[in-house]
Order: structure tokens, then sequence, then C-alpha cells
């Protein structure tokens, strides 16, 4: 995965420690081992950028299991999925990096502030993100200390609950892209910031003048980073979705149940969340490159082809997985780290980002606010 960006784990100055081993839950895919690579990846970028700045190495790991141990019953999560294979997107997302990264412009290069207290202090983000995926790119942006200001039109609706979830860390403001005052001040906001992230249906963004061609001439120097269904290209891009859509169309719900009958996995959501990681990852990646060669950048991630990806680290024997993942011993799911603080919305609990970094712990500067509450303004940059 890190090769892919150019990098090694040795990018990160300090040790990668992994703990536990899959299968966590009774699943077929590795839900563990997938999650724990992604948020590895993430925090060895971190803490690359960290000391791009001048910040010191530092050691990274995971809360919870990831590589299978040996002999247990992996197998190649193939036949099932035949029938996607045969279908040309499958080409078209196979023959595409995990993380899209592509520079669109050149220009200068853009030193990265001094190091401040964490690997993203300084840096600013402006966001559509909704639902997992888009909030949660965010999400970790702002663990990292990014200024994140996610942006809301104002009829527009999401659910409570995947708000209090994934919104975590972000400034919250409503701006109407559709009149010329509200698109006025979103170019504003782009032309200060250095990230810009969205995970919204084929073509809003370019209805909106958001899109990456239009920002990069706006913001020359801007990160771009989208989330799609089935990638931005290709025979399925113009086709809406979402995560369990993915799972679906790559054969996931059969291996978790069988093609007469599909199943969700016990997680429910398929890859969402890691899906929004690695979007953060490619955004961070696209700031280290923007440091050293110039330019902007477009930054993609596609849920299709993360599902695919998870599908290529083997599948686990059904049985066998019901049978081994439980409360106790190596398979054992660890409590989640939770963290309790006040907020304009009363007092909340929720958990941290499950992956710990010995010099920059992560940390939430705003936790949690009302969906529109905050003026769509930037911070002051310390």
């Amino acid at each position: 995965m890190l090769a892919e960006l150019g990098m090694t784990p040795a990018d990160g100055g300090g040790a990668i420690d992994f703990h536990g081993l899959d299968p966590l839950v009774p699943s077929t895919i590795r839900l563990g081992g997938g999650a724990a690579l992604g948020l590895v990846q993430q925090s060895v970028v971190a803490a690359a950028l960290h000391r791009d700045r001048g910040g010191p190495g530092q050691d990274c790991h995971p809360t919870f299991a990831s590589a299978a141990q040996a002999g247990t019953r992996i197998r190649a999560a193939m036949g099932i999925v035949e029938e996607f294979i045969a279908e040309p997107v499958f080409d078209y997302l196979a023959a595409r990096p995990l993380i899209e990264i592509e520079k669109i412009a050149d220009g200068p290069p853009e030193p990265l502030p001094p190091a401040g207290a964490m690997p993203l202090s300084g840096i600013r983000a402006l966001g559509m993100g909704h639902v997992i995926a888009g909030a949660g790119a965010g999400r970790s942006l702002a663990s990292l200390d990014a200024d994140v200001l996610n942006i809301w039109r104002p009829a527009e609706f999401e659910q409570e609950t995947l708000y209090l979830t994934a919104n975590v860390g972000m400034r919250s403001a409503k701006v109407d892209p559709r009149s010329d005052a509200g698109r006025a001040r979103l170019r504003e906001l782009v032309g200060e910031g250095d990230i810009f992230f969205a995970n919204r249906r084929p073509g809003l963004l370019s209805e909106f003048g958001l899109d990456a061609a239009t920002l990069a001439q706006v913001r020359p120097g801007i990160v771009h980073v989208t989330m799609s269904t089935h990638g931005e290209g290709g025979p399925w891009a113009q086709r809406p979705g979402f995560d369990q859509i993915a799972g679906a169309v790559t054969g996931m719900l059969c291996l978790e149940g069988s093609p007469d009958r599909v199943s969700l996995p016990p997680t429910i959501i398929v890859n969402d969340f890691l899906t929004g990681w690695l979007a953060a990852t490619g955004a961070m990646a696209a700031l280290r490159r923007r440091a050293s060669e110039g330019g902007s950048y477009r930054v993609h991630v596609s849920l299709t082809r993360v599902a695919m990806w998870l599908l290529s680290l083997g599948s686990f024997d059904k049985a066998y997985a019901k049978a081994i993942a439980g409360p106790d011993g190596p398979h054992a799911t660890v409590n989640p780290t939770l963290f309790t603080v006040d907020t304009p919305l009363e007092r909340y609990q929720g958990m941290d980002e499950q992956v710990r970094m010995s010099a920059t712990p992560r940390a939430f500067q705003t936790v949690l606010v009302a969906r529109g509450s905050s003026r769509p303004e930037w911070m002051p940059r310390d």
C-alpha cells in the first residue's frame, strides 16, 4: 500500500506494530486486517509529513487485529465473484491504484509550515462530506489537527446517528452553492485552503463549479479529494451508490451469506470508514508532493475498488470464522478506546481513531457541533 504512494514503512521514522489476529468477528471478509492496514498506512504517511516539517519520527500501531495466523483457513475470494470479474468495470478498476493521485496542473512548490504540534497543524480542509466515507475523511484530517470545515446545503438532510459518528472533529456550516453569494463564498474558502474533499453523486460538484479542474484554477496548489462508488471514469462512472452497493456488486454479500440469500457482514458497513481513511491518506501524500514538486492534485478513492482490495486479501472459510472469532484469545475483539467530553450538543462519548502514534497522539480540537452552526470562515492560523 505504501509502495503505491512511493513510500516505505521506514518513512514514518519508527516502528509499526500490529496486535491480534483476524478473524475478529464471524465474517468471511478480512475486516480487521483491512482496517488495520488502512489505519497504519495513514499513520505512516502522517508521521512522514510531520518529519518533513521538522518533527520527530514515531511509532504507529492500530489497537485492533491485523495479520492472519499461519495456517488459518484463508482462501482466494474467487468463484462466487466471477460474475463481477467478467464485467468491464472490473478491468477498469483493477487497472487503477487503490488511491489515485494525479497531478492535474503545474505550479511552484509550497513548503509545508514549520513543525506544529501535530502533522496537519496549520492545514485547512474544506469539505462537502456526508454519510460516512466523505465525513470520515474529514474526521481523519481533523484528528491530525487540520482545520476542517464541512459545508452543507441549506435544506440538506443527514441521518443524525451518522452525523454524530462521522462528523466528529469538524466545524459545520451551511452555504447554498447554487446561489451567486454562496458560490462566491465557497471559492473564497477554497482560495485560502489546502484541501477540498467530497463524496457526492456523479456530476454534482461540476454543477457547483467545485470539480478538480475548476478549483485548480481558483486555487493553484489545491489537493482535490473525491470518493465515489464505482470510480470517476469507466462504464459505471455515472451510477450513484453507497457502501453496501459496493459489497453487493463485488460478491462480498454472497460470501457472507449465499447467492440465494445474501447477508451483510456483522459490522453492517463493508468499507465506508476504510474508504474515508484512504482518501485522507491520499490527501496527505499529495500535500507532500506539493511541497517537493509543486502543482495541483486530484485524489480519488472508489468504494468498489476498495472492496476489490479487501477481497484480494483472501477470505475466511465461513465455518472457521464463526468457530474461531470470540470474546477470548488472540482473535478477541479489543474494546475500543473511548473519550467523553462536553460539547454544544451536550455530553458526548465516542471512539477515538483506534490507532496510536507515539509522538503525535490524535485528538480533536472541535469535537462535535450542531450541523450548520459554524460560520463559513477559516480559523486563524497560529
